[in-house]
């Protein structure tokens, strides 16, 4: 079943906005802060219409995707650079100081060339898709985060 496209009453607009912009919380409580803004708000408002319990299911569920593909791509860079570091050690202490030191500068080079723009680029989509849901949001319109993960329907 295919549903009509949700507008966003003018009372409403105002509540899911503030929905929207909740993770915003994580500036004051780093690290779970862009969990719990979402879900504060989610639950302030899901009982006033049904487009701020889906604006808000919407925003949480993109919020707990995006925890997720970090947590997965922050503990993917921390073992990849420790197994460089770990064969620099293990090749310098075999007398190898060719291929430890090859090792340990690739670990670094691998961390500069690829992982710090990855987890940028982790930093800066979120806000950026914040942004586009708030203005969609002002307009009236629902918004769908992309790459977000349905663990609530």
């Amino acid at each position: 079943m295919i549903r009509p496209p949700l507008t966003i009453p003018e009372p409403d607009r105002t509540p899911a906005i503030v929905t929207h912009l909740s993770p915003l919380a994580g500036f004051l409580i780093p690290t779970l802060g862009n969990l719990l803004g979402p879900l504060v708000a989610w639950l302030a408002f899901r009982d006033r219409s049904r487009a701020l319990d889906e604006q808000g299911k919407e925003a949480l569920n993109f919020q707990l995707s995006w925890w997720l593909y970090s947590l997965v791509l922050g503990g993917l860079a921390f073992v990849l650079f420790s197994l460089g570091l770990l064969g620099g050690a293990v090749g310098a202490a075999a007398g190898a100081p060719d291929v430890g030191a090859f090792a340990f500068l690739g670990s670094f080079g691998a961390f500069f060339l690829f992982f710090l723009p990855v987890l940028l680029i982790v930093s800066v989509v979120p806000f950026v898709f914040m942004i586009l849901a708030v203005v969609r949001v002002s307009a009236g319109q629902a918004y769908h985060y992309p790459l977000s993960i349905r663990f609530l329907k």
